[in-house]
């Protein structure tokens, strides 16, 4: 039976801090239209999400929150995705609540909300260090691989 793996989008397959002017909660330009669309690609999430959707172990998914303060940015995440992750298209679970995702590994960088309270294995991405925490999910995978 394959596992479940879900990746969080922003933090984790998309730039989100290098899109801000400041790192504050809430950032201002989150909420404008065309914020969410416009996101780079974490730097070693290409190749990763490719390791991981080849592995016949695994079934992955992207688990991500809507911004509700800008719901545009629903729309928009599936345009980011079908433009840098086409294969995830149809594996998108937008929720603000990521309790609510049933699977066996979440792969997130916001550890304070999340870990200890998913059902599963909580893999902890540092997204001031990408291509060293895509190293480390892969390595902490390595046995579906």
């Amino acid at each position: 039976m394959k596992k479940i793996i879900f990746l969080d989008m922003d933090g984790v397959l998309a730039d989100f801090d290098g899109a801000l002017e400041k790192r504050i909660h809430d950032p201002p330009e989150m909420f404008v239209p065309g914020f969410y669309r416009n996101l780079k690609v974490m730097p070693g999430a290409h190749e990763a999400v490719a390791k991981l959707l080849a592995s016949p172990l695994l079934e992955v998914y992207i688990g991500s929150k809507p911004t509700t303060g800008n719901l545009y940015s629903t729309v928009e995440k599936y345009q980011w995705v079908a433009m840098h992750f086409p294969r995830l298209l149809k594996r998108i679970v937008l929720t603000c609540d990521k309790t609510l995702l049933r699977g066996d590994y979440l792969v997130d960088d916001d550890y304070e909300r999340w870990e200890g309270k998913f059902v599963g294995n909580f893999i902890r991405f540092n997204r001031d260090r990408p291509e060293e925490s895509w190293n480390r999910v892969l390595e902490e995978l390595r046995a579906m691989l």
